[in-house]
């Protein structure tokens, strides 16, 4: 028997069919894992959440987020936001007063590769270290 979360899954894939239902479990548990790694309970920010996403994904996924993501229909910040709005209308997630689906329209890359680490510096000559003395030929 299906409990109340899959039937409303079920359901808001049937209505909205542009993001296939691992994408509104991916986005479920992401919001789970942003959450989870604060120092403590409290309302996440659009900007929060999608940097969550992008952690998240590269954890669950690797090199691999951009196709899995794309091929479950999320392609932008937007998409994420629109899902969790779909999530928040099934009563799924739930958002704070303030929170608006306006919230998510922000420029964000998704797939955006982290910056290397920097190189460490070459050492630099010591100035202080005694000078080689040469030995003069006779």
């Amino acid at each position: 028997m299906e409990n109340d979360i899959e039937r409303k899954l079920s359901a808001l894939v049937g209505r909205e069919p542009r993001y296939r239902e691992e994408a509104y479990r991916f986005v479920a548990a992401a919001v789970n894992f942003t959450v989870g790694r604060l120092n403590e309970r409290r309302h996440v920010s659009a900007a929060e959440l999608l940097a969550g996403v992008v952690d998240f994904s590269r954890q669950e996924f690797g090199v691999m987020r951009r196709p899995v993501l794309n091929f479950w229909g999320i392609r932008s910040g937007t998409d994420v936001g629109e899902v969790v709005y779909l999530l928040i209308g099934e009563g799924i997630l739930s958002a704070s007063p303030g929170d608006r689906p306006e919230d998510f329209l922000i420029s964000f890359d998704l797939f955006a590769e982290p910056e290397p680490a920097p190189s460490p510096a070459e050492p630099l000559p010591q100035l202080d270290a005694p000078a080689r003395r040469r030995r003069r030929r006779s």
